[in-house]
């Protein structure tokens, strides 16, 4: 990586634009060997190996989030299911990006469209967000949708219109994010100079994407409006006004931005208005500034994810081409690549410290459960043999292990307000009078499983120094189970507001036919 500083005496400055282009290829591929060893180390996360759940279970929607992730995971599985296979959307994203990225600039200026390109590629966050989420697809579609656009209004393209308008309706199924996209392009026609074929070519863009928006909206319609009451209610619910949320989204920007960056674009403040009201840059102007202005709306009560503001930061991107010169964009790189060094060096600090470190802290059993997660696995296959069906406490345990394992644990008990795929995905009914297995990371209360089995038991056994548990439920009680905990699991999550017009709940006609009317 410190291959990539480029120094800033008049002498370089007079060579830069014979020698950047291969620098750039450099950055490129560099950045990607780095992502596909990341991918190679890091263990499967329990959101990870939640969407790979998704993707063993194909619909139109999934209980969180719209489908897209599971759709591409579904496609990957037929290649193989290690971790790097799976996480390669993640891996190729900031290399597909950073191209584009340079490609839309180029014609403006190659040498500082590859300056801008490589920030890109060596930020920290694109460098080692190798996680496949539900993020990794929004963020290409939204760049992809953004692109075409600029490409539309070049051209005055119908075609660009409707192809920018097809990959914001995969964005919109992708995350809900999406739609601050759409408020971006909004506010980019409505304060730009108008013109008849622009709005036609706005309208053909939102129709073009419109398919998208009612195949979401019918899944939901015929799913309980799964998505539309956990995003908009039941993880909001508590939710509490607090200053500190809005230091904490203030202080993610800076983190993502870097200080060189802001330190330049408050040095350029007085011209930045006329530089962005530029026709040419004022559609990624929105396409950043609007969500970025939302999602500060939304910190006064609301933590605002790190991760929630990557699908909009590669506009920031091509607007610094625009803002910065040519020597800032030099400096800012240099300071980056080893912002980014730094972050790298850490990782493999940790990664080459024995893993007993991390001993006297409250991660260590989250840790041991995720490396060593084979031996788990090794240890409940002679009950599986036994005829027990295989569960665990949560959704992130119960993810990882049927990751490993290859087959599914379903969820005993409530669960969270998060991922509550299973809910679609397991049939308490049929456990009837089966015994059951429950993996559990902590000391079980009996009292909270024996009401539900004819006889239970709990066995114990320890990795690395960590106590893991099993609960030996034997002869499960579906009826108390039923009225104990599926019910208070219908009134929590599955209370449809009546303003919804809404097709048959499949968790009420599944364990309350009775109560239809």
């Amino acid at each position: 990586m410190p291959g990539f500083v480029l120094r800033t005496s008049h002498t370089t400055y007079s060579v830069l634009p014979m020698g950047l282009t291969p620098t750039f290829k450099f950055a490129l591929l560099t950045t990607l060997a780095i992502k596909l060893l990341l991918a190679w180390v890091l263990p499967m996360s329990g959101d990870e190996a939640y969407f790979v759940v998704w993707a063993k279970h194909p619909d139109f929607g999934f209980y969180d989030h719209p489908p897209m992730v599971g759709w591409l995971l579904q496609l990957l599985l037929y290649f193989g299911s290690s971790e790097v296979v799976l996480r390669l959307p993640a891996i190729l994203l900031s290399t597909v990006i950073g191209i584009g990225i340079y490609r839309l600039l180029k014609q403006h200026d190659e040498a500082r469209a590859a300056l801008v390109a490589m920030l890109f590629l060596v930020a920290p966050l694109n460098l080692m967000n190798v996680l496949v989420t539900t993020d990794t697809p929004l963020i290409l579609f939204v760049f992809l949708s953004a692109a075409s656009l600029y490409r539309a209004l070049q051209l005055n393209s119908s075609a660009w219109y409707a192809l920018s308008g097809v990959f914001f309706g995969l964005a919109f199924l992708s995350k809900y994010f999406a739609v601050l996209l759409g408020l971006g392009y909004l506010a980019y026609f409505v304060f730009s100079p108008g013109s008849r074929q622009k709005m036609r070519g706005l309208a053909l863009l939102f129709l073009a994407a419109l398919p998208f928006v009612l195949l979401n909206l019918y899944w939901n319609y015929t799913h309980c409006w799964d998505n539309i009451l956990f995003n908009f209610y039941t993880r909001n619910e508590g939710e509490q006004l607090s200053p500190g949320k809005v230091a904490i989204y203030l202080g993610t920007q800076i983190y993502l931005m870097t200080p060189p960056v802001i330190y330049y674009l408050f040095r350029h403040r007085a011209g930045l208005r006329q530089k962005i009201r530029r026709d040419d840059f004022r559609l990624f102007a929105c396409a950043f500034l609007l969500p970025m202005a939302v999602f500060a709306l939304l910190s006064i009560k609301k933590v605002i994810g790190l991760h929630w503001v990557l699908a909009f930061y590669p506009f920031l991107y091509l607007l610094l081409h625009h803002l910065l010169t040519r020597e800032e964009l030099v400096k800012s790189l240099n300071f980056t690549v080893w912002f980014s060094a730094a972050h790298l060096a850490a990782i493999a600090l940790i990664a080459f410290l024995p893993m007993e470190t991390w001993k006297n802290t409250k991660l260590y059993d989250g840790i041991v459960f995720m490396f060593e997660n084979d031996e788990i696995v090794e240890k409940v296959r002679p009950y599986e043999q036994q005829q027990f069906l295989l569960a665990a406490d949560g959704y992130t345990p119960a993810a990882i292990i049927s990751y490993h394992y290859g087959k599914n644990f379903f969820v005993f008990g409530e669960g969270s307000l998060h991922a509550r795929q299973d809910d679609m995905v397991t049939d308490f009914r049929q456990f009837a009078g089966r015994n059951i297995l429950i993996v559990k990371k902590s000391a079980p209360d009996m009292s909270q499983y024996q009401p539900f089995f004819n006889r239970a038991e709990s066995r114990q056994f320890e990795l690395r120094g960590v106590s893991f548990y099993f609960v030996l439920g034997y002869g499960f009680d579906y009826a108390r189970y039923r009225n104990l905990v599926l019910k208070p699991i219908k009134d929590k999550y599955y209370n449809i507001p009546a303003f919804l017009p809404h097709a048959p709940c499949y968790f009420c006609e599944k364990y309350f036919p009775e109560e239809r009317g």
